[in-house]
């Protein structure tokens, strides 16, 4: 996962061994949505960051985002609103190289952060979602990998912005795929292939 590695030494090399896997993943999530991606835009960071400290933070807190950024000024390059007289315009919304990487990097790194919470919370999460994610930090057990939970962790993330079979494709690699892995390398992962699918970056 390059920067989105999990986890010191071990955890860095397993999710570096991995990261062609976690790459396929992607492309398969792209699939289905390549005719959207080929025209959207992003929402940009500000909605994004929103959006996540809405579905996982406690009410009335925010998750900070920009943290992971590389530099906390690049928010600008990720989609943003500006207001020049009575124009109201979005800028740097359309995907490009630039904040592609930008936008991998940021996400890793919060994906990162998900998975890390397993041992030590590096993130304010409101109660619903810490429960889901103590029952996924039991992988690879039987109880972590149950449909129930998966499919919770995936719509306290996501939302209901994806289909049933981005759902299915994202359940069914990492059932296979990370079957013996650590759970904070899995659940980073699963963060990361889920926020950098564009039914959750994307407008659509």
């Amino acid at each position: 996962m390059g920067p989105g590695g999990v986890g010191p030494h071990h955890g860095a090399s397993s999710a570096m061994t991995r990261a062609p896997l976690l790459t396929a993943l992607l492309a398969l999530l792209l699939g289905p949505a390549s005719a959207m991606a080929q025209s959207a835009q992003f929402k940009g960071w500000a909605a994004v960051s929103r959006e996540l400290s809405t579905r996982l933070a406690p009410q009335g807190q925010s998750i900070d985002l920009d943290e992971f950024l590389p530099s906390r000024s690049m928010d600008e390059l990720l989609g943003t609103w500006t207001t020049f007289g009575t124009e109201h315009r979005f800028r740097n919304g359309v995907p490009n190289a630039l904040n592609m990487m930008i936008w991998h990097v940021a996400l890793s790194g919060f994906a990162r952060a998900i998975g890390q919470s397993c041992t030590t919370p590096r993130l304010p999460l409101h109660r619903r979602f810490h429960a889901i994610l103590r029952k996924l930090c039991t992988w690879p057990a039987p109880a972590a990998r149950q449909e129930g939970v998966l499919l919770a962790f995936w719509t306290s993330v996501m939302g209901y912005n994806a289909g049933e079979e981005e759902y299915a494709a994202w359940r069914d690699f990492f059932l296979r795929e990370y079957a013996k892995q650590p759970a904070a390398d899995t659940i980073a992962a699963m963060t990361f292939a889920i926020t950098m699918n564009p039914s959750f970056l994307l407008h659509r």
